[in-house]
């Protein structure tokens, strides 16, 4: 079959989409003429120490956006389940025929030293951000190589690429999101689908600011610390992710592929 034309409109997936970066991501996706799914677990993990989104969260966050014209829909889905993946996409392919573009941004941190990282944390961690791209990316490549187009983004860190103090496990996840997108790259290059990594530096999202008051740093303290690592001393905004995020589900980069595209005010020159 001949590739789709990369400037028709496309359905995109969005996980973690209910806010932070992930709801950024879904509006500029939409502004672009897309069609948009927000999925989110929206409920809490026991082993993560705050509070994630609610049916609520995402409701209203697809609401707000339809406010504004744009084309989206609020799935609930827990990505590091099997079967909450398999639904979901099969739900997008029965209204809107399947995913084009994926962006695997769902992902939850813990700051703990390594001695204090609980197993359930550990999984958590690891099962969100880099079992929830696996099973996602699994589940809608099928439809992209029958298409012969497609783009998955994978919201990686620049922890990613690097340690990240006591964030040993979400360093880990982190590294093997970045991993993955290199290796699955190679895998589907011929069948015109790019598989790229964004890597932000510290955004003053809900996790950031709700992963530093349970390591016990207070809001303007975790921000000044994380943020010391960038060039500027200033924080990122998730409208920059959202803007390379769309760059790269464009055809303007279609001969980008396997990177990983830092957004992080020069940390990883350090």
């Amino acid at each position: 079959m001949m590739p789709d034309s990369a400037h028709s409109p496309k359905v995109a997936l969005v996980t973690g989409a209910a806010r932070g970066n992930g709801l950024a991501i879904a509006r500029a996706l939409a502004l672009a003429g897309n069609t948009v799914y927000l999925a989110d677990i929206a409920a809490d993990i026991p082993a993560i120490p705050y509070r994630l989104s609610s049916p609520q969260t995402l409701q209203d966050a697809a609401e707000a956006l339809r406010r504004e014209g744009l084309s989206v829909q609020a799935l609930v889905c827990d990505v590091r389940r099997a079967a909450d993946v398999e639904r979901a996409v099969a739900a997008i392919e029965q209204a809107a025929g399947g995913v084009d573009i994926l962006v695997n941004n769902a992902g939850v941190m813990v700051l703990q030293p390594l001695g204090e990282v609980s197993e359930e944390a550990w999984d958590a961690q690891m099962d969100v951000i880099a079992k929830g791209a696996f099973l996602c990316s699994r589940r809608v490549l099928g439809r992209m190589n029958q298409r012969g187009w497609g783009r998955i983004v994978n919201v990686a860190s620049v922890a990613g690429h690097r340690g990240l103090g006591t964030g040993v496990a979400y360093a880990a996840a982190k590294h093997a999101l970045v991993g993955l997108t290199r290796a699955l790259a190679m895998e589907v290059a011929n069948q015109n689908i790019t598989v790229n990594a964004v890597c932000p530096g510290t955004v003053p999202t809900e996790l950031v600011r709700a992963a530093g008051a349970a390591a016990g740093l207070a809001p303007e303290a975790a921000l000044t610390q994380f943020t010391a690592r960038h060039l500027t001393g200033r924080p990122i905004r998730p409208e920059d992710i959202a803007a390379a995020v769309l760059w790269l589900a464009s055809d303007a980069a279609a001969r980008v592929n396997g990177s990983s595209l830092f957004v992080d005010d020069g940390w990883h020159a350090h």
